[in-house]
C-alpha cells in the first residue's frame, strides 16, 4: 500500500458512514464504503467495495438495488466485474483483501 484514507461520520441517533480507499503499489486502488447501523447491535445495511485499475474496474461489491441484479438469488447483494454481474453474498472485508492481493500486479 503506498496510501490509505478512512473516515467515520456519525449519524444519529444509531447510524454511521465509513468511506475509505487504499491506493496499492501497483496503481490500482479500493474505494469502500459502509453504512452502518450501530444500536441496539452493529449492522451493516450498505456497502461497496469498489476496485479498480486507472479507471477500468476490476471489481466491486454491492447491494445497491440494481435492476440487472435483480434475478440473482443473493439480491441485492452481487458483485461486478469487467464482463457483468455475479452471484455474491456480501464479503468481509478480509476477503475483499485477500481478492485483491492475488490480483495485484507487482514488478
Amino acid at each position: 500500500m503506498t496510501a490509505t484514507s478512512l473516515s467515520y461520520e456519525e449519524r444519529p441517533p444509531t447510524a454511521g458512514l465509513i468511506k475509505g480507499s487504499v491506493l496499492f503499489t501497483d496503481g490500482s486502488r479500493l474505494d469502500l464504503k459502509e453504512f452502518l447501523i450501530i444500536h441496539p447491535t452493529l449492522r451493516v445495511i450498505k456497502y461497496a467495495y469498489h476496485y479498480r485499475r486507472e479507471d477500468q474496474l476490476i471489481f466491486r461489491y454491492d447491494n445497491a438495488n440494481d435492476p440487472a441484479a435483480r434475478n440473482l438469488p443473493t439480491f441485492p447483494s452481487h458483485k461486478h466485474i469487467a464482463s457483468g454481474i455475479l452471484v455474491a453474498e456480501k464479503p468481509s472485508f478480509e476477503q475483499v483483501l485477500q481478492e485483491i492481493l492475488s490480483q495485484l500486479r507487482f514488478p
